[in-house]
């Protein structure tokens, strides 16, 4: 660890925490994505309602047309709650990492600002923070690339830069499940823009692991780093 070297890129990490202010952040100050629902933070026991209706909306080709979907998503928070709900706990892996769960097919972020992007991002990680118990300090995110379409590429940059400038060394396990074919040609694109750190974390797996808890049974059986060392 070089000082000298690490010092430029620590102030501009002050700097961008004084302006985006990661802790204070709430789902009315991203409300546009947060509506899209695309980023849920699982919980053991309550989150099977809320994802049981977007994988219908996947099945469906990614739009809810049911007039009884629509309810559903009526009833739903403006996001996954800020604090744990009564009688239910964070889902974790058996390592003890937080896990958010991503929903490719429900995100749309050229509805939204880039700055409106930068916040959304920061109150995730930021919320996985909080759902770190004991000596974990690393997260777990599953990639459910469904719906996974070329334009996206400049807000996967945005969204990879702020976890690697501002959130170093808190990768724990980034799993992908139903990756399109040619989505590996499109990871060529993408790797570079990650550092070894959360190249080493990322895990794609096989066709059969295709939802939350088979994603879950299939990072349970890795020996997944914790903590910063």
């Amino acid at each position: 660890w070089d000082p000298l070297k690490a010092a430029p890129k620590l102030q501009q990490s002050f700097e961008w925490r004084k302006r985006i202010r990661p802790g204070t952040l709430r789902p009315h100050h991203c409300d546009t994505l947060c509506r899209q629902h695309a980023w849920v933070a699982l919980l053991a026991g309550g989150s099977s309602f809320k994802i049981a209706i977007e994988e219908e909306d996947a099945t469906n080709g990614g739009s809810s047309n049911t007039q009884n979907n629509n309810r559903s998503r009526r009833r739903l928070p403006l996001d996954t709650p800020h604090n744990c709900p009564p009688l239910q706990s964070w889902r974790t892996t058996r390592h003890g990492l937080p896990i958010t769960y991503f929903k490719c097919w429900m995100w749309k972020p050229n509805k939204a600002s880039s700055e409106e992007m930068e916040r959304h991002m920061a109150y995730h990680v930021h919320h996985l923070i909080r759902r770190m118990r004991g000596k974990v300090e690393r997260i777990c995110i599953i990639f459910d690339m469904r719906g996974f379409e070329g334009w996206m590429l400049p807000y996967i940059n945005q969204a990879v830069n702020v976890l690697r400038q501002h959130y170093p060394g808190r990768a724990g396990a980034m799993c992908f499940i139903n990756v399109p074919g040619y989505f590996y040609a499109v990871w060529k694109v993408i790797s570079p823009w990650l550092d070894d750190e959360i190249r080493s974390k990322t895990f794609f797996a096989s066709s059969e692991v295709n939802d939350v808890e088979k994603s879950i049974a299939f990072l349970n059986k890795m020996n997944l780093k914790i903590g910063s060392t």
